[in-house]
């Protein structure tokens, strides 16, 4: 008796094979687009609530086998161990941190980076690892693609325009991160990682699709005039043609892109209008002019990509002649030599030496002047950084041991900055953390950066059937560790935690397979209730962790709403409240004394002030606001005080030495 396929149950039969790609895909594009679009995950309560939704996801699915186990390698458990031992190592630090609440901000960075390493590890169990990626990608693209959008159409974006009059740049293209180098290195994530996902696409649209958005994110790129972030891409443009094969393949699809990137770039470049980004109607017409442009560029790009995959897959397009890792060798050796016979002749040692000396000066006088142009991009002047980086290492070797506590770099460094423009972090992770942490820290961020890059060198180096997807990722991390070696970047949690996405395709593997060879045996009964147990711990601890350091922004943000109502009363309540709740925290302190201020309540508003200076003695903020309110109440030798000790704290700023 023949069976009949009924339209239920062919969708019975299709909906199974569809839930897991898409819930790869959307593990991927989710967690990057909700943190970009709110700010890049800046604000704590941002990557904070978010952090509780998906360790909440990961308890649930996990222990009730919802979703795969995660399987990691061993580069993976150390991920995950240094992960977790940083962010318990930065916990204990804010014990003699500088800002407590600053502090506990970054191990919720932490704690969320670890949580998504752990859904990709998820997706990739599940045999998702390439929707996983893609998903990303998506991600990366959607931000940059919005962002190019908010340029082209101001009208369109209220929220962007905003922004970018706050900041004082309009030139340089800022949101949805609210941060021109940040936006920068998204891009610079997104290129390497398309290229190489259009290269390994096993069909024809999803490799047109990954090619596709390519020239949106150079033109983003270049709207950012960001130097770091044209940097960084360059760094993951040369490690994909290293780490991707084959090079020929690589070399040709990135051709395309090439071109429709340079057609809009010089067509924005060509609008002044486009150019200063006044936000005015001329804006908005040039960027309508160029819309179709774009379109066309995107398309084509598309089509030539298919095109591509489509002659490959049929055998059509010549294959390029195999040659021996030693020939391969002695033509590398030859072309870094003529090129260093070449810089020598064209008189490199000195612009070297020129262009040292150009970063280390901090007066950014003359690279403000080039703000606006795309001149910026070739100017060497390092805007304050090698002052920053220098305090950094002065403050490690002063706090080798334990650091100077996680959160407390703003504190330690503003009494000592003397050229370098007002910042909050050092503009390198890498070095704030060793400032801040000291030797244990530095070590294990090290270890949680460098590891994934060096799990996907050797399973490229046993080959693509080992880990078929390795190679891919690899260029992005090496993108991420310039991003966050020169800038902020790791502050913008969108970013971060894209790569812990990526880092998983390096450091877990599919069920039935490892990195050390095609096939590996189901966990025994034993580790698999390790897992569990593991999971379970990490996810209590993370949610508490997260639970508590959403106390003071969410009831500062209640407080601040009442105040803007007129319920002055209602807003001192609230602040009290959850000063009451979070001790640890500054800002409900601040807040409660600036609106006991507001209502005319001095000596309450003097109290808050003087406990916010006792909370954080070295933060020279609460001590000016104390020197204001004692000003008020006819108070001049504890206001002279409480003002010079503001003014020890930050000599060099403008709010305290106007």
């Amino acid at each position: 008796m023949s069976s009949v396929v009924t339209p239920r149950s062919a969708l019975g039969a299709t909906f199974p094979r569809l839930a897991l790609p898409v819930g790869g895909f959307l593990a991927g594009a989710g967690p990057v687009a909700i943190l970009g679009f709110s700010g890049g995950g800046y604000q704590v309560s941002v990557v904070a609530g978010y952090g509780v939704v998906l360790w909440w996801l990961l308890l649930v699915g996990i222990l009730s086998g919802a979703v795969p186990r995660p399987r990691a390698a061993a580069s993976g458990v150390a991920m995950l161990g240094a992960t977790t031992a940083l962010a318990v190592f930065g916990a204990i630090s804010l014990g003699w941190s500088g800002s407590s609440e600053r502090g506990l901000t970054e191990v919720v960075r932490l704690v969320v980076f670890g949580g998504s390493l752990l859904l990709g590890m998820v997706a990739v169990a599940g045999g998702q690892v390439r929707a996983l990626v893609g998903g990303v990608l998506t991600g990366l693209v959607l931000i940059a693609g919005a962002g190019v959008l908010s340029r082209l159409q101001p009208d369109l974006f209220s929220g962007s325009q905003a922004i970018a009059d706050g900041l004082g740049v309009r030139e340089r293209l800022s949101w949805p991160l609210n941060y021109w180098n940040g936006m920068g290195a998204v891009s610079a994530l997104a290129l390497p990682l398309g290229v190489a996902v259009a290269v390994r696409a096993r069909t024809s649209w999803t490799s047109a699709l990954a090619a596709a958005g390519l020239p949106l994110a150079a033109l983003a790129l270049v709207m950012t005039l960001s130097r770091g972030g044209v940097a960084a891409a360059l760094v993951g443009l040369v490690v994909l043609v290293l780490a991707v094969s084959p090079r020929l393949v690589v070399l040709r699809t990135m051709v395309a892109p090439a071109v429709g990137s340079a057609v809009l770039i010089a067509a924005m470049l060509s609008s002044a209008a486009l150019r200063d980004a006044n936000g005015d109607a001329a804006q908005a017409s040039a960027g309508q002019d160029l819309l179709p442009l774009i379109l066309l560029v995107v398309l084509g790009v598309a089509l030539v990509q298919a095109g591509w995959h489509l002659a490959d897959r049929s055998h059509w397009t010549p294959r390029a002649p195999r040659t021996s890792r030693r020939a391969g060798t002695v033509v590398a050796v030859g072309v870094v030599l003529v090129l260093l016979v070449g810089a020598v002749a064209a008189g490199a040692p000195g612009r070297i030496d020129a262009g040292w000396q150009s970063f280390k000066d901090s007066d950014v006088r003359a690279l403000n002047a080039k703000s606006g142009s795309v001149d910026r991009l070739s100017a060497v002047n390092g805007a304050g950084r090698y002052e920053e980086w220098s305090g950094a290492v002065r403050a490690f070797r002063e706090n080798a041991v334990g650091g100077i506590g996680l959160g407390g770099w703003d504190a330690w460094w503003s009494p000592r900055r003397v050229t370098s423009p007002p910042v909050r972090n050092a503009h390198s992770q890498p070095l704030e953390i060793a400032a801040e942490l000291g030797v244990l820290g530095i070590g294990l961020f090290l270890v949680l950066v460098l590891t994934p890059i060096g799990a996907g060198v050797r399973r490229i180096a046993r080959g693509r059937r080992t880990s078929p997807y390795a190679a891919v990722v690899v260029p992005s991390l090496a993108v991420f560790v310039v991003s966050i070696s020169v800038d902020w970047s790791w502050q913008l949690s969108a970013i971060p935690v894209a790569v812990a996405l990526l880092a998983a395709a390096a450091t877990s593997h599919e069920r039935g397979r490892s990195p050390e060879g095609p096939a590996a045996p189901e966990r025994s009964g034993t580790v698999g209730l390790v897992t569990l147990v593991t999971v379970a711990v990490l996810a209590v601890a993370s949610i508490g962790t997260l639970a508590v350091a959403m106390i003071a922004p969410e009831g500062v943000a209640r407080s601040s709403a009442a105040e803007a109502s007129g319920a002055l009363d209602e807003a001192a309540a609230e602040a009290k409240k959850t000063n009451d709740a979070a001790p640890f925290a500054l800002t409900p302190l601040l807040q409660r004394a600036l609106v006991e201020e507001r209502a005319g309540n001095l000596g309450a508003a003097a109290a808050a002030a003087r406990s916010a200076t006792t909370l954080e003695p070295r933060n020279w903020r609460p001590w000016l606001v104390l020197a204001r309110i004692e000003t008020a109440r006819d108070r001049p030798a504890e206001a002279v005080a409480a003002y010079r000790r503001a003014k020890a704290l930050n000599p060099r700023s403008r709010v305290v030495t106007p």
